[in-house]
């Protein structure tokens, strides 16, 4: 039957990458456990699927389809200037995002999909197939990593010749299982570094066009001179609201907070997380007269031309900044892995006050180095400089007109798909 039928058969796959992500990480009895809780959730939620089909869609088509992770990404406006470059390009383009569950059902942004789907799957086929009906996109570029619902976008979207664009928002080199999902028609990474990762991975599902595109987000902004090494302005980059509860990286914060304390003739700025509510940084610099927090709307170009030095902890921003030719401190007191290979261009990872004042003296004696150091950093993690966001666009408007794009081909690896 699954070989008539692909979405039964995508569906069987499913069932045993996600066996193998799980024992990735737990032993038998706990793999079990989580697969069978995972199991109730979603035959549950195709049960109810099935009973909330919609009866007619409208479709109002569109050239491109820009599929966020969930409706709060949106307000973020990280692809802005994608979504810009498109629309004066004449092209039409929808944002949208992935509906909640409840939201699915209760609206009913589900549609039968073309084959009999296994009911654990239903629900994501469903709305899978709901979305290509609705938006009928020529290109859906999808933004969420590790999504169950591409397997069957691609499906609905391939069914109509289209395709789907996986746009990788950072660099896909930390361990998270989500990009074990490989099942795009193009994936658009930012450099090599990404590729590196991915094709060292165990397991893959599904296979891809590997594209290095670069970053959308960057543009001729990040295009700066090398600083002046008497700037003594120190820029760090913080992490996300979830690492900020970790032990780890409160004592990383920790140590760069009683640095700065120590040394009062440097000038601190702290470019914080999107997401991050700023509590830890927000009191230091209430105490500590050369710590500043950076308003929420300076962009990071901003800050970058206004900083000699960087300090990284584990932000994907260090390659903007390595971009804009501004040295790179590396510092965790935490135990997480170099997952950017940091240490293979800025030297050993710095966990204590001493050896980040060290360090910066190193630097300031040796800036020009330095400085060679970021560049090559960026060049390894960033494929077209500060050509991304352009490269970006010629990509995908070549395969709006039906041609290739140039790119590596990405197998799936670990499981019989």
């Amino acid at each position: 039957m699954s070989e008539l039928n692909p979405w039964a058969a995508k569906a069987q796959a499913l069932d045993r990458y996600r066996w193998r992500l799980l024992r990735e990480r737990h032993h038998l009895i706990g793999s079990a456990a989580r697969f069978l809780r995972d199991a109730v959730l979603d035959f549950g939620f195709g049960l109810l699927a099935w009973g909330r089909m919609t009866r007619k869609i409208t479709s109002t088509p569109c050239d491109f389809l820009l599929l966020q992770a969930a409706p709060k990404v949106i307000a973020f406006q990280r692809k802005k200037m994608l979504i810009e470059g498109l629309i004066a390009r004449g092209y039409r383009l929808r944002e949208t995002a992935l509906a909640p569950r409840p939201n699915q059902l209760r609206q009913r942004l589900l549609s039968k999909p073309p084959f009999k789907v296994p009911l654990r799957y239903l629900g994501y086929a469903a709305h899978a197939q709901w979305l290509v009906e609705q938006h009928n996109p020529s290109i859906l570029l999808n933004d969420r990593n590790g999504s169950l619902y591409a397997p069957f976008l691609r499906l609905a979207l391939n069914a109509r010749h289209h395709i789907l664009v996986q746009l990788a928002h950072a660099t896909t080199m930390e361990r998270s299982s989500r990009l074990s999902m490989n099942d795009y028609d193009y994936y658009f990474l930012f450099g090599q570094g990404s590729l590196d990762a991915l094709k060292s991975r165990p397991l893959l599902f599904g296979h891809s066009t590997a594209v290095l595109a670069g970053s959308y987000m960057i543009d001729q902004q990040f295009d700066m001179p090398a600083a002046d090494p008497n700037l003594n302005t120190l820029l760090i980059l913080g992490v996300g609201p979830d690492k900020e509860k970790e032990a780890g990286y409160q004592h990383t914060y920790a140590l760069l907070r009683d640095w700065a304390a120590a040394h009062p003739q440097v000038q601190v700025r702290i470019k914080s997380h999107p997401r991050s509510a700023g509590a830890f940084w927000g009191a230091a610099a209430a105490r500590l007269n050369n710590v500043e927090v950076l308003p929420k709307d300076r962009s990071l170009a901003e800050a970058l031309a206004n900083s000699s030095l960087v300090v990284n902890i584990l932000s994907n921003a260090v390659i903007e900044a390595a971009l804009a030719k501004r040295p790179i401190l590396y510092v965790n007191a935490g135990s997480d892995p170099d997952f950017l290979k940091q240490e293979s261009f800025f030297g050993l990872c710095i966990n204590n006050p001493e050896a980040l004042q060290h360090r910066i003296e190193h630097i300031q004696q040796e800036y020009l180095a330095a400085v060679q150091s970021s560049i090559a950093f960026a060049e390894y993690h960033l494929a077209h400089g500060c050509q991304g966001l352009d490269k970006v666009l010629e990509h995908l408007e070549q395969l709006f007109h039906h041609q290739t794009c140039t790119g590596t081909e990405l197998p799936a690896k670990g499981i019989t798909q």
